[in-house]
């Protein structure tokens, strides 16, 4: 059959039909759906979805032309219904020169010795939370992670310490993520306050209570400390200066406050759970692992867990073969040549990062966890991707993963863990991302 007797209406590569029977497929199984999509249609191919066609990408030379493209020539796609949330001036939101300028000011707190500074804070975080664990009891460890992310995030990013401050401001920040229905993403229509009930509403009551505290913060942080003060990632927004002199105004800290809420507290915790799930799943990989991290010590610092080979190669793979985000997409203001294909302006498309990831010829064995992979070749932008790339790739990356590799060294290097149940865990769609099922439930017993 030729090609262009398979393609879509819109001239678009050919894709399943049926937009909700696909969006529901994808929530249950999203692994799943780009793998038979790919088998049927081929690398690029078009989902329908209810907010109009999306071209997914999962070839390598076809994602390097998607990350190659300048930042005027895409802007953001299908992001209204977070945007009341998390504020134009968001980073996850903003284009164009705004987006280039703010990322320049924020990115020194997330890389290099400033960020190394936060060890510490992680490493307790998560012995605070070890702490917690019901003992010979299972519990969720997703949930756990990402109670050590809020952790970290409320005393790295907010400066916030104090046990009263840390309780408020974490209860709403937990609120203000669990009113983020994905059926807003989906449903333009449910965007009404409808007389103040319905999920919209409670996403502006909830937005309004944390803004308020998140307000004072500044506003105590300014009064005390002139225009800065403190080596917290606030501290560091206070102080931070443009090309031309300015600084961020309260609404811009509060917008970006509120992004790193949202881009790392979840993420964090499926990341956790996904690793121990694989270390308990693959023995030989656990105690090399476990032999790595002994050779550093009863009790590893932060800047050796930063600098084990093994335990680095753990997060990687972990983050190979269950991104977190599936897919990150472009929304085209000029035409893009993928493939054989053309894509109009005006259309969406996605560099499939699950479906890179799970490519056999990239990847040998893709269903495998083997961390070794990533001791014998490093892979290119294109070619592994779990923090998308190009000018939008994830600011907080190097922050991510120095607190994935720091947090699981930590909690390995004191305790073991069994898992509270013997069937596999699979991904699903957990709000934007991509999580297990079951949440990884384990049980947890010190080492010493």
């Amino acid at each position: 059959m030729s090609v262009a007797a398979v393609m879509t209406e819109e001239g678009l590569p050919p894709g399943p039909r049926g937009s909700v029977v696909q969006m529901l497929r994808y929530a249950r199984d999203p692994l799943g759906f780009y793998a038979d999509c790919a088998r049927r249609f081929g690398d690029v191919f078009t989902v329908p979805t209810v907010l109009g066609p999306l071209v997914v990408c999962g070839e390598p030379e076809g994602v390097r032309s998607i990350f190659a493209l300048p930042p005027e020539s895409f802007s953001r796609w299908s992001t209204e219904a977070v945007s009341p949330l998390l504020g134009e001036a968001s980073l996850l939101l903003s284009g164009g020169a705004r987006h280039a300028r703010d990322r320049k000011l924020l990115t020194p707190p997330f890389h290099g010795e400033r960020m190394r500074a936060y060890g510490a804070v992680m490493r307790a975080a998560a012995l605070r939370e070890a702490a917690s664990w019901p003992a010979g009891s299972p519990f969720s460890m997703q949930d756990a992670g990402s109670a050590i992310s809020i952790d970290v995030i409320l005393r790295a990013v907010f400066g916030v310490d104090e046990a009263a401050g840390l309780d408020e401001l974490r209860a709403a920040l937990l609120g203000t993520l669990a009113s983020m229905n994905p059926l807003l993403m989906l449903f333009p229509a449910l965007r009404r306050r409808f007389g103040g009930i319905g999920p919209y509403a409670r996403m502006l009551r909830v937005r309004d209570r944390v803004d308020a505290l998140i307000y004072d913060a500044i506003a105590r942080r300014r009064a005390g400390a002139g225009e800065g003060g403190g080596d917290d990632v606030l501290g560091l927004m206070l102080s931070a200066r443009y090309d031309d002199g300015s600084a961020m105004s309260d609404s811009e800290i509060r917008d970006q406050l509120l992004t790193i809420v949202f881009a790392g507290h979840e993420t964090s915790g499926i990341a956790l759970a996904w690793a121990i799930n694989w270390l308990e799943r693959t023995p030989p990989v656990r105690d090399r692992l476990l032999a790595e991290l002994a050779a550093l010590g009863e009790d590893p610092t932060p800047s050796a867990l930063a600098a084990a080979p093994y335990l680095e190669a753990v997060c990687h793979e972990t983050l190979r073969l269950y991104p977190v985000v599936g897919e990150v997409v472009r929304l085209l203001r000029a035409p893009l040549a993928l493939g054989v294909w053309t894509i109009p302006a005006g259309i969406p498309v996605a560099a499939g990062i699950a479906l890179i990831h799970a490519r056999a010829d990239l990847y040998p064995e893709p269903a495998a966890f083997r961390p070794e992979r990533f001791l014998d070749r490093k892979f290119a932008p294109h070619e592994y991707l779990p923090f998308g790339g190009g000018a939008r790739r994830c600011i907080g990356a190097a922050f991510g993963l120095y607190e994935m590799k720091v947090v699981l060294g930590t909690l390995l290097a004191h305790y073991r863990f069994t898992l509270a149940r013997e069937s596999p865990e699979r991904p699903v769609m957990r709000n934007l991302a991509m999580g297990p099922k079951g949440k990884v439930r384990v049980t947890a017993s010190p080492r010493r």
